[in-house]
């Protein structure tokens, strides 16, 4: 695991191109919880409240992390590492991504501590009437559990700056 730590950090380091365009991001958000599968047809295991944050290092690649709280399963759940945006990076209003981020909790029971590469999807559906808004969807596979987590959510963008 060092090793996929310390390449994730080496690739962070080496993206240094510039462009016009906030480096940092903290959104407010609130999920949906699928713990054991793919999103189906029941309702979330959990819903949860928290934040999450984005580091810009280059138009495609991003420093990630997140805080939540789970409200059924009352847990405390954060994770860190980073995206790769797969999609067109000058188009804010879709973007897909592939990254890998290493998922801590209170309750590892529930949201076991593991690393876990995911795929994301943000999709902003009123950029001109809601810029701030961004519906997003994210499915990650555990490497020590081998369970499937997928969350639905909502994003508000609450602060931005560092622009290069």
């Amino acid at each position: 695991m060092k090793k996929v730590f310390f390449s994730a950090l080496l690739a962070l380091a080496v993206s240094t191109v510039a462009y016009a365009e906030p480096v940092l991001k903290a959104y407010a958000g609130v999920n949906g919880v699928w713990l054991d599968s793919p999103i189906a047809l029941h309702l979330p295991a959990d819903f949860e409240l928290g934040g999450n944050v984005r580091a810009s290092l280059s138009p495609h690649i991003s420093g990630v992390g997140a805080a939540y709280y789970g409200l059924n399963h009352s847990y405390l759940r954060g994770s860190g590492g980073v995206r790769f945006t797969v999609t067109d990076a000058a188009n804010a209003d879709l973007s897909m991504g592939l990254g890998i981020q290493y998922h801590f909790a209170s309750e590892p029971s529930i949201r076991p501590e593991e690393w876990a590469p995911d795929v994301s999807i943000g999709w902003r559906p009123s950029p001109v009437n809601a810029p701030k808004l961004v519906v997003i969807g994210q499915a990650a596979y555990g490497l020590d559990s081998g369970r499937v987590t997928t969350i639905a959510g909502v994003r508000y963008q609450i602060w931005e700056g560092g622009v290069r």
